[in-house]
């Protein structure tokens, strides 16, 4: 090992050999970053910049069928399980339609206990005059609900809408509306059209169309509701926000 001499000859003889570049005082740019600082993004524009980013976060992490309440892409409305083909109607409509497929009469309490999803009730028309059940899978769970009211007049029908196409619909007029404070998108069809039920397996049923009245359609949870008869759509949307 040298000795501490030698060590320091040999350091200044290398540092002989390799040139160093003169020191820069900084002190000056710090001070003329100091007095001129970089402009900073505004709090609220960082907030939204947040907002943002969660929100994409969030819709990215909602199911592809439950993602939009009200999908509308061209002239096609869809709210859950009904489509609404805004054109004018094409098709002819069977003289006498029929039922929807296996339907039967059933009271409230039958249809609460054969139905997969939870059967509510519009409060403002009171209890239904008639209750029927449709369409069951081979475990009997009925795929449409139906309640008739004033005389039936109007018709109530609720469903699982989260997968598959229920009702197809053919009303040029329809439009998305707002239904209740929790900001419910919901359907309106304000003039009669025609109606047709779509099976299991995604096929038209042409024999099920049929004519029907001014209709409001919308989605709670995993469940769709479509509310036929009532003419205006300030009480139709009365009628929706009753539904408990």
């Amino acid at each position: 090992m040298p000795e501490p001499d030698d060590l320091i000859a040999e350091l200044r003889e290398l540092g002989a050999r390799w040139p160093v570049p003169p020191a820069v005082d900084q002190r000056e740019a710090v001070r003329a970053r100091l007095a001129h600082p970089a402009p900073r993004r505004p709090r609220a524009r960082r907030w939204l910049a947040v907002l943002a980013a969660a929100l994409i976060v969030a819709v990215a992490g909602v199911a592809p069928a439950r993602a939009a309440v009200a999908e509308v892409v061209g002239d096609l409305l869809r709210i859950a399980g009904v489509e609404v083909r805004r054109e004018q109607p094409r098709a002819t409509l069977p003289a006498t339609p029929d039922p929807l497929p296996s339907a039967g009469p059933a009271v409230l309490a039958e249809a609460r206990r054969a139905a997969a999803f939870p059967v509510l009730v519009p409060a403002d028309l009171g209890e239904p005059e008639s209750v029927e059940l449709a369409d069951p899978d081979p475990r009997g769970h009925p795929r449409v609900i139906t309640m008739r009211y004033r005389g039936g007049a109007v018709r109530f029908d609720q469903f699982d809408g989260r997968l598959d196409t229920v009702f197809l619909k053919t009303s040029p007029d329809a439009r998305p509306v707002e239904l209740g404070a929790a900001v419910v998108t919901a359907a309106w069809m304000p003039r009669p059209h025609p109606v047709t039920y779509v099976g299991r397996d995604g096929v038209e049923r042409l024999a099920t169309a049929r004519l029907v009245g001014p209709a409001l359609v919308w989605t709670t949870g995993a469940v769709t509701y479509r509310l036929e008869g009532i003419m205006t759509l300030e009480e139709a949307i009365a009628v929706g926000r009753s539904v408990r």
